[in-house]
């Protein structure tokens, strides 16, 4: 049902979504979505349907991954460190299989033990992420279009398309009011109240959303892992940042994560092939 639900949405969307009142909440998954999502509702004060429960015939936030396409806007889009995107995506995949979790089970079980070889070890990520990286882009499991594909195509390669308002996770995590209060503006033209924002951003600070974790301790059981920008440099080796270039080096750089081709020469090691 939520597949058939998602299509549905997917359909309405470019075709009536202006008509309906939807305002999208558009990125590649494990970018924030959610996080940014909830916080944009409360806000504007608007519905935020979740796990596309059913055709949304509403105004409401419509939270998706869906490739960029014509007619999906209004839209905010939320881009995140393709290198970060890429180590909390590997780890929610692990925390599913530890968990046993049956549709996990099924779509990544048997593929991972093919992949990373039988009584694998998920916290060897400088074995397992350049196998793990090669594999996504190749296949991403949860987008159409890998994340190289899906941000530039949402940016038209560094541009920007008129009807979308872009952020990143970073701009929240450095700064949650200022950013909330710039993109809103930017969506519906008016300053959003003041004393709404702190309270909102308030609430959903990662402390109170993970029982009083601050961010950068870690807890891989969690879905909220870890909550902070640049964790990849925890779990690249310097192979792994030089595929990571040849797959999407273009967007890093043109999303100004990093300013030239060389950024993978610069990770300590000596594992380059």
């Amino acid at each position: 049902m939520r597949k058939l639900s998602s299509r549905a949405n997917r359909f309405l969307a470019p075709k009536f979504g202006k008509s309906l009142g939807y305002i999208l909440d558009s990125e590649y998954p494990k970018a924030g979505g959610t996080w940014f999502g909830k916080m944009a509702a409360e806000i504007m004060q608007l519905p935020y349907p979740e796990h596309n429960a059913f055709p949304t015939g509403c105004p409401c936030i419509l939270h998706n991954h869906w490739h960029w396409a014509p007619g999906l806007t209004p839209a905010f889009y939320l881009h995140r460190d393709g290198r970060d995107v890429m180590v909390s995506l590997y780890f929610h995949r692990v925390r599913e299989l530890k968990a046993n979790n049956p549709v996990a089970e099924r779509r990544f079980g048997k593929r991972y033990e093919i992949l990373f070889g039988k009584g694998w070890n998920p916290d060897d990520t400088h074995r397992n992420m350049p196998l793990f990286l090669k594999d996504e882009f190749s296949s991403p499991r949860d987008s159409r279009r890998n994340w190289r594909d899906h941000v530039m195509g949402w940016h038209d390669g560094g541009r920007g398309r008129d009807g979308v308002v872009y952020l990143s996770y970073e701009q929240l995590l450095n700064d949650a009011p200022g950013t909330m209060t710039r993109v809103i503006q930017e969506m519906t033209g008016e300053i959003p109240d003041p004393w709404l924002v702190s309270q909102t951003t308030e609430k959903y600070d990662m402390r109170r959303q993970t029982g009083g974790r601050n961010s950068g301790e870690e807890d891989r059981s969690s879905f909220i892992r870890k909550g902070i920008a640049g964790d990849w440099v925890n779990h690249f080796t310097r192979d792994t940042g030089k595929i990571f270039h040849s797959l999407a080096g273009d967007a890093l750089i043109a999303l100004g994560y990093e300013a030239d081709s060389d950024w993978w020469k610069n990770i300590e090691d000596s594992t380059v092939s």
